[in-house]
């Protein structure tokens, strides 16, 4: 069974990031004849990603921001939230490494980084050296949440 979770999960996130290859893989009878001078099996790329020209007139075109987060020393910072200042609903974190790729609209965005026990970072996406985040620490931050802690468990012990 575990084997076999890892090859579900592919096909279904290849299903989910390219639905047009389900057009592709209809059975013939469904499918409209192809004309004679097209060949046999078109690029399952290019028929999944829209065309420049078919993109609407008013639509902001969308691009991929990459960048990468780390701490003061260096170090990646796994699990950092990156996101478009005003667009909460389309976040991501930061993988192992501490990259990150962030769908974006618009000309300059404000991206903005936050990760806990350390101070935010927000930059007006202009370039890619605007996409490295390097983080500083919040002064007295682990003193302040051990206290915490040790106060949460002393008033649960009661």
């Amino acid at each position: 069974m575990h084997s076999t979770l890892p090859l579900l999960a592919l096909s279904l996130l290849g299903a989910l990031a390219l639905p047009g290859i389900a057009l592709a893989q209809q059975p013939a009878e469904v499918a409209a004849p192809e004309p004679a001078a097209t060949p046999a099996r078109p690029d399952l790329l290019a028929e999944a990603l829209p065309a420049p020209a078919a993109r609407e007139a008013g639509a902001p075109a969308k691009r991929i921001l990459a960048g990468n987060v780390v701490d003061e020393w260096g170090n990646p910072l796994m699990g950092a939230t990156v996101m478009v200042t005003g667009d909460q609903l389309h976040s991501v974190s930061t993988n192992s490494s501490g990259d990150y790729l962030l769908p974006v609209t618009g000309p300059a965005p404000v991206v903005r980084v936050s990760f806990a026990g350390y101070q935010d970072a927000e930059r007006i996406a202009r370039g890619p050296a605007d996409l490295l985040f390097k983080l500083e620490p919040i002064t007295g931050y682990k003193r302040d949440l051990k206290k915490r802690s040790k106060a949460a468990v002393k008033a649960w012990k009661r």
